[in-house]
């Protein structure tokens, strides 16, 4: 067997060694063979061993242990001043809380330079890392309530050379911000240990980004690749100027600044991978104080991180996470492909992953896929995942093949939401829904919101189907109100007690369930889908429906008196706030549709009297212009003559138009020049009237009409209207056309002899 041979069986069965195995075998087997090797190779694993002692010499010593035992003696008796604070009401908080942090934060610099000067003790620093984030998440979700305290004190970091300078710089707020600082040193931790470890720690790498995602979540992987920054879809544009014009000491232009070409570790200049240093510019996954050696690793890293990612997205899939996936791959398309290819598979397997699927599908406008998930498995989606659903119907109806099944969608989400309220008012109001109060809100409504006893029939309904005993105090808490004493929270009523529980972490999603029970988003979700009928063709007639079906199913809701006074009854309840908000939404809801329902039935009554006026016009072609030049005006009152041929035609329109059915009249005369409309007819004053000496003329009443129908001299068509006596014994509207009586009527018409018969059809 060679020597190369045997070397490579030996490194093969070492690395499978655990540590100290590994110990005993230098011990007892690799060392006493020095002393039988010639002297010359003898001394150059001296040599080599002497340098590299050289070489780690003030290496910084890391105790796990130890630190565990402060920082957890400091978070002992941070429990313990929480229980005494209560009691007490002083509490030492505060400096607990900045002393633990301190304590996690002093060795941060020791750790970085372990992994990044040194290149050693890669899994210890990973222990350590964790440890801090466990620390951090014990502080912050500890017994006390506020935290203030934690997410507003001032944490200075600062990562610094062997020699002292500078490489990185943090001046946080709050230390919850810490995790930024500790995932740029896990970066850094991975790239040395790619550049520099052995195949058995490379081969580690992928278990210790499951730790990270285990504890800190996917999100932590992808924002190792950016050093603990946020990544540019979670940002605005100016990501890259924002981040390229920091004031820390690893980005700056200045000549001087330290790079990793400068350590001790970095190999001779007369290597071959040895290059000179580079004035790079510091961008979101690169840092200015990195060598070639380190930086090269970069897209081996991305590639690490990709995989992990893509191993969470098959087990829980998320549309940021697919966004993430695409965003920091190599070959969108095929990545693209290879994740369809997982979600097809597991779309159906729970609620959480359909209701992802759905909105992957819609970011992707992928109709087909969209419908068949809904077709087939619809009962999936929880009432959580109204928006979601929201956008996967608005992406399907955008497709005409299925616009028809989004609209049947929409309709059917809007009348659960307002079945979903309607029963939460069952509640409160247990008698809504009782044939003799449903009669008597119809006859409330009928009433108008002026009517005497209105107010009064209101306020008595609204006591008519108040559930009994609903309004009743807690006896223990009048008791403590009227003796002067505190009211304690075991003196609530349970559904306060449950909406102070609730409120302890409101983004914990174990409470999501318990919140969709208690508190559901009743109005978030009806004004969502209503949104969403605005935005797809054909939304306004099934809102229209929504609206119709709503009112029978709720008819207090025309009332807006009544409606006040029962959310009135309930403001006083914080656990029926989303109720308050869901009703006022429905009412809103109401008012808007209700009113474009009765501007739809007037423009759809204005389109037909336009449309018969329009066949009324078609008709004799007499034309009412032709007699609008035969009443005189004051300017022009003496161009007109009794014989004139064209005021047969014009009282025949008149007899003709007063003779049928109503209508709006319309004018018949050719357009003007101007745009103004034909000023009202003048009517003559005088206590005698004569065609031939006409008086003068003054305006028309205030409530005369003009209908475009102008007044003939009297026996110029057979078809004029019968002249009244001179006496003024004639009835109102017999003689002279409707519009006079009595003696002026008898004068006007007399004269006239019905001019204004077309006037008789106005009311």
């Amino acid at each position: 067997m060679g020597g190369g041979a045997a070397s490579s069986r030996f490194a093969a069965i070492y690395d499978s060694l655990p540590p100290d195995i590994q110990h005993a075998i230098v011990e007892k087997q690799l060392i006493p063979l020095l002393d039988q090797v010639n002297k010359r190779r003898c001394k150059r694993v001296l040599a080599s061993a002497a340098k590299m002692q050289r070489r780690h010499a003030g290496i910084p010593v890391i105790d796990l242990k130890s630190k565990q035992r402060e920082v957890n003696a400091l978070l002992d008796e941070l429990h313990r001043d929480a229980k005494r604070s209560f009691v007490r009401e002083r509490s030492h908080r505060t400096e607990l809380i900045e002393q633990t942090v301190e304590s996690v934060t002093c060795w941060l610099n020791d750790l970085w330079r372990l992994v990044y000067e040194h290149s050693v003790d890669f899994l210890l620093v990973h222990r350590c890392l964790l440890f801090v984030v466990n620390v951090l998440d014990q502080v912050a979700h500890g017994r006390a309530r506020c935290r203030c305290a934690f997410t507003s004190m001032y944490v200075p970091i600062a990562l610094k050379r062997k020699s002292g300078k500078v490489v990185k710089s943090w001046e946080l707020t709050g230390a919850h911000n810490i995790e930024e600082v500790l995932q740029f040193i896990w970066r850094d931790l991975f790239l040395s240990m790619l550049a520099s470890g052995n195949q058995r720690q490379i081969k580690k790498i992928p278990d210790m980004l499951d730790d990270i995602e285990d504890l800190m979540g996917w999100t932590a992987l992808e924002r190792l690749i950016y050093g603990g920054r946020k990544c540019p879809h979670d940002t605005d544009d100016d990501f890259e100027e924002s981040y390229a014009s920091d004031t820390d000491p690893d980005v700056d232009e200045d000549d001087n600044a330290f790079t990793d070409e400068d350590s001790e570790l970095d190999l001779p200049i007369g290597n071959e991978d040895w290059l000179p240093k580079v004035n790079q510019r510091s961008t979101p996954s690169h840092a200015r104080h990195w060598s070639h050696r380190i930086s090269s690793q970069m897209p081996h890293f991305r590639r690490l991180i990709q995989s992990a990612m893509l191993t969470v997205f098959k087990v829980s899939p998320s549309l940021r996470l697919y966004s993430a996936l695409i965003g920091n791959s190599s070959d969108p398309q095929a990545t693209e492909a290879e994740l369809m290819s997982y979600l097809s598979q597991t779309a159906t397997s729970c609620p959480e992953v359909f209701a992802a699927a759905l909105d992957i599908h819609a970011l992707e406008n992928n109709t087909d896929e969209i419908a068949a998930l809904l077709k087939t498995h619809g009962h999936l989606v929880r009432p959580r995942d109204a928006p979601i659903l929201q956008s996967a119907v608005t992406t399907m109806a955008a497709n005409p093949f299925y616009q028809l099944r989004g609209l049947e969608l929409i309709e059917k989400e809007l009348l659960d939401t307002a079945r979903a309220v309607h029963a939460a008012l069952l509640g409160p109001f247990s008698l809504l829904d009782t044939p003799e109060n449903r009669e008597e809100i119809a006859q409330i409504g009928r009433l108008r919101q002026a009517a005497a006893g209105r107010q009064d029939r209101v306020e008595r309904w609204v006591d008519a189907i108040s559930t009994p005993g609903m309004n009743a105090p807690n006896p223990m808490a009048l008791a403590a109100m009227v003796m002067g004493l505190p009211i304690v929270p075991t003196m609530e009523g349970p559904d306060e007690m449950e909406l102070s529980y609730l409120e302890m972490d409101p983004s914990d999603p174990d409470l999501e369930d318990l919140r969709e029970e208690f508190r559901p988003r009743l109005k978030q979700r009806f004004e969502g889908w209503t949104d969403t009928a605005v935005t797809v063709k054909g939304g306004s007639v099934v809102l229209q429906k929504v609206y119709r079906d709503v009112v029978q199913m709720m008819p207090f809701l025309r009332a807006n008196d009544v409606v006040e006074d029962m959310l009135g009854r309930l403001a006083d309840k914080p656990s029926k706030q989303y109720l308050i908000e869901a009703v006022d939404a429905l009412s809103a809801f109401v008012k808007v549709q209700r009113r474009k329902a009765a501007i739809a039935k007037s423009e759809q009554k204005r389109r037909a009297a336009a449309t018969g006026h329009t066949a009324e016009a078609d008709g004799p072609s007499t034309s009412t212009s032709t007699a609008t030049s035969l009443f005189p005006l004051a300017s022009d009152s003496t161009s007109a003559t009794p014989s004139s041929p064209s005021s047969s035609a014009g009282a025949e329109a008149s007899s003709s138009t007063s003779s049928g059915t109503y209508a709006t009249p319309i004018v018949t005369d050719a357009p003007s020049s101007s745009p103004e409309s034909p000023p009202p007819p003048l009517e003559p004053t005088g206590p005698e009237l004569g065609y031939l000496d006409p008086p003068e003329a003054v305006p028309a009443p205030l409530f005369a009409f003009y209908t475009g129908n102008i007044p003939m001299p009297p026996g110029t068509a057979p078809g004029a209207g019968v002249a009244g006596p001179l006496d003024g014994s004639a009835p109102f509207g017999v003689h002279g056309g409707g519009i006079s009586a009595g003696a002026f009527g008898g004068e006007f018409g007399g004269a006239f002899g019905g001019g204004f018969g077309g006037m008789g059809d106005v009311d």
